[in-house]
């Protein structure tokens, strides 16, 4: 396995990605915008993510498996170098999921953060998600707080839970 940086030459395998694993992320997450899911709308959300990046305010990864293949996507977001923080989102292919690739990813993800001088990084897992939520256990994160209504997923309202990671 290995993390890698987000590129433009992505757009193809990544349309596939989230086109094979749409049914399965709507049912954790929001839904993307239908437009997404087209040549064109995978490349604006890349060139999206690599300007974020060039502005030092996003880390857009790709966990790719041992053959190349894109197995889940792993950010860093928001990242404020003032307060040394940032936020960390994943999400991991249905047919990948049970792997370890989400601890893997999580864990390599920490130590870039540590090399770009963050000190903390803040995730959310759904109540429901108790995968997620072992995976933000085993690598440090911890429960700060519960988040009532936190988003509408598939027309329910979910509650999250608030984890915080301090990185020495």
């Amino acid at each position: 396995m290995e993390l890698r940086l987000l590129s433009r030459s992505d757009f193809r395998s990544l349309l596939l990605f989230e086109t094979e694993n749409r049914a399965w992320f709507e049912s954790h997450i929001n839904p993307r915008e239908v437009g997404f899911y087209t040549d064109e709308g995978v490349k604006k959300h890349i060139e999206e993510c690599l300007s974020q990046h060039q502005r030092k305010v996003m880390l857009p990864m790709l966990i790719m498996d041992d053959t190349g293949e894109i197995t889940g996507r792993i950010n860093l977001t928001d990242i404020n170098l003032v307060r040394c923080e940032a936020y960390l989102g994943y999400r991991i292919g249905e047919s990948f999921t049970g792997r370890g690739m989400a601890k893997w990813a999580v864990e390599s993800m920490i130590q870039l953060a540590k090399a770009l001088n963050l000190q903390k990084l803040i995730a959310f897992a759904s109540i429901d998600n108790i995968a997620s939520q072992k995976v933000l256990a085993h690598n440090g994160f911890v429960e700060i707080k519960k988040h009532e209504n936190f988003a509408q997923v598939q027309g329910n309202s979910i509650d999250c839970i608030e984890y915080h990671h301090i990185i020495f």
